[in-house]
């Protein structure tokens, strides 16, 4: 397989990736700038302030993602969790504050739980 392929294939994969959350964009900075700096780094080794330079901007943007995740962690969980996780997680949380049965996954029972609603509602007096 030659580089070209690889490369191409990382592309294609990377465009598969949907997963939206709080930590998506320092996660795009890591992998991309962080082998960048890191192989920069490498290059200038005979000049050790722009080797140790490269090496520091390689480094923060893994330290500062692993740092956003643990605070993420503490303090605010759902922001590691999918944007669609969140909404659905919401959805049933408002579902449940107005006592109405479970949402069902497969999707077929929705004219039930539209009857149900219609049911709740009091009558109007015309």
């Amino acid at each position: 397989m030659s580089v070209d392929d690889v490369m191409k294939s990382a592309i294609d994969r990377a465009g598969v990736i949907r997963v939206r959350n709080a930590m998506n964009p320092l996660l795009w900075l890591s992998s991309i700038s962080a082998p960048i700096f890191l192989i920069a780094a490498y290059l200038f080794r005979d000049d050790p302030i722009l080797k140790c330079g490269f090496a520091g901007l390689g480094c923060l943007p893994i330290v500062a993602s692993l740092a956003a995740y643990f605070l993420y962690f503490v303090l605010d969980r759902d922001r590691l969790q999918s944007e669609e996780f969140v909404l659905k997680q919401r959805e049933l949380s408002i579902i449940e504050r107005k006592g109405l049965p479970p949402v069902p996954f497969d999707g077929e029972e929705t004219e039930d739980i539209q009857m149900i609603e219609a049911s709740e509602k009091p009558p109007r007096g015309d």
